[in-house]
């Protein structure tokens, strides 16, 4: 059976789920008949995500998922050097994949937009234009590393966050494990 390994922050972690089968990273196992290994972590910074792949040992597995850059954004807002900290954090954990796994697809996660950034001081600086140029930096990242990026072009913000605000509900973590498994073709 394939492997399918994952990291980020809270919404890889099954945050917002109203249980561990309906995560996103679970959902999208089972569609690829793949074993998870989900290394997610709540509240983690992409600088948190690359200093766990360096840490420890990233497994080998047939693909790798990458979600990060939501905290970044919201914690930093629009200082520069987040955005060139997150460039680097995402060049270390895409190049800790290719080691562990020579000729495994590498899918990175577009972060799909909030309905307010305002809630969850000090993690309130976000905003859709920040998204966006986080989810620039991602692009020019996974391209220079060779990696797929799933993009959730259907996203609705609307319907599909849990009352938090903050993290995808079932709806939406359906949508973004069909979102993976379409990238992974």
């Amino acid at each position: 059976m394939p492997v399918l390994a994952a990291y980020g922050h809270s919404w890889i972690a099954c945050d917002g789920a109203s249980r561990p089968d309906r995560c996103l990273v679970a959902a999208a196992g089972r569609a690829l008949g793949a074993t998870v290994l989900n290394r997610g972590v709540g509240g983690s910074l992409s600088t948190d995500t690359a200093a766990l792949v360096a840490g420890d040992a990233v497994p080998r597995a047939d693909a790798y998922l990458l979600m990060t850059g939501l905290n970044d954004a919201r914690l930093h807002g629009a200082a520069p050097a987040a955005l060139r900290e997150y460039a680097a954090a995402l060049a270390t954990v895409l190049g800790a994949f290719a080691a562990a796994g020579a000729g495994a697809a590498v899918v990175a996660l577009e972060q799909p937009r909030l309905v307010d950034y305002t809630r969850h001081e000090p993690y309130d600086r976000g905003s859709d234009e920040l998204l966006d140029a986080y989810n620039a930096v991602l692009r020019a990242a996974a391209g220079a590393a060779g990696a797929l990026v799933a993009v959730p072009a259907d996203w609705d913000a609307a319907t599909m966050l849990a009352d938090d605000t903050v993290h995808p509900n079932d709806r939406g973590h359906e949508y973004l494990a069909q979102v993976v498994v379409g990238a992974l073709g």
